[in-house]
């Protein structure tokens, strides 16, 4: 599995106050539609994938997710055509994997019952599985939760999926949080590391894990360098070498995951009441404030 796992999916951080939610998981549907119809129209087209045959038949057609995830992602039939030509290999490796979310439910209502049993204030929006242009794991929109379904595979000694396919409720349970999650416009690399270190933790709580692990072995054994290098740039609205974007080749990507994660941690551990706790995390108002508060000293 390739080192980067969980950075292409919190560009966009969701907002519970968009989508239509309910109070409770039950009735909240996982839509898989759209990746039963790419694949036909993946078939019917091949080899030569048309571009306008995508665009009526998969895009013009798709469900409201699908159409979410166009902007920056899919873009249009002639992208995602061009996008498929490019990598035919890939798409036809991911394939099996796709079509098996759509018997994943259970696991993904687990996940959503135990983030409730934890936060009463948690609220859930549908969440639609489609499949785009390599380029996006997930996102929000203004009916709930969009998750790339064609960054998941099964890895194989010839295949490496950008995500291995049995980390999805780990990566659905991660969106989930960044729905729940109530804070004030904040840019600085602080914020934005406990943003989605927090969303890591409070995963690994529901699902059992979380999809960074590799970023943690490196963080495990590098602590309190990679502590005081963070102090000196925290405050800073540049998260270059930190989160998404990376010119350092020495060490893995998006290792503010893994400081994000351990401040949070910290946090929680200190917490007499650890209900409160959750809610603390989920409604931050002063990052600063929740750093000084949570011990975390690179230790």
């Amino acid at each position: 599995m390739k080192k980067t796992v969980i950075i292409i999916f919190s560009f966009l951080l969701a907002s519970s106050s968009l989508a239509q939610t309910r109070s409770t998981p039950d009735s909240i549907k996982f839509h898989t539609e759209d990746i039963e119809r790419f694949w036909k129209v993946f078939d019917k087209t091949s080899p030569k994938f048309d571009a306008k045959v995508f665009q009526k038949e998969y895009i013009d057609s798709g469900s409201v997710g699908l159409k979410g995830f166009l902007k920056y992602r899919i873009e249009d039939g002639k992208h995602l055509s061009k996008t498929i030509k490019s990598d035919v290999e890939y798409y036809k490796s991911i394939r099996e994997s796709s079509l098996s979310i759509a018997n994943r439910g259970e696991m993904f209502y687990e996940c959503f019952a135990k983030l409730k049993n934890i936060y009463s204030r948690a609220v859930f929006p549908d969440v639609y599985f489609v499949i785009g242009a390599k380029n996006s794991g997930g996102t929000s929109f203004s009916g709930g939760l969009i998750i790339g379904a064609e960054m998941f595979g099964k890895p194989t000694e010839t295949f490496s999926p950008n995500v291995n396919i049995e980390f999805i409720d780990e990566v659905v349970a991660h969106e989930l949080i960044h729905f729940q999650q109530n804070y004030p416009i904040n840019k600085t690399l602080l914020a934005q590391c406990i943003r989605e270190g927090s969303a890591d933790f409070i995963c690994e709580i529901i699902a059992g894990s979380h999809s960074n692990k590799i970023i943690h072995e490196y963080g495990n054994a590098h602590t309190q360098e990679l502590w005081n290098e963070f102090l000196k740039a925290k405050d800073k609205t540049d998260w270059t070498n930190w989160l998404y974007y990376s010119k350092d080749k020495s060490r893995p990507k998006d290792l503010g995951y893994f400081i994000g994660y351990k401040i949070t941690e910290a946090y929680y551990n200190q917490a007499d009441d650890k209900t409160k706790a959750i809610d603390d995390i989920l409604n931050i108002v002063d990052f600063n404030a929740f750093l000084n508060k949570s011990g975390y000293s690179g230790m």
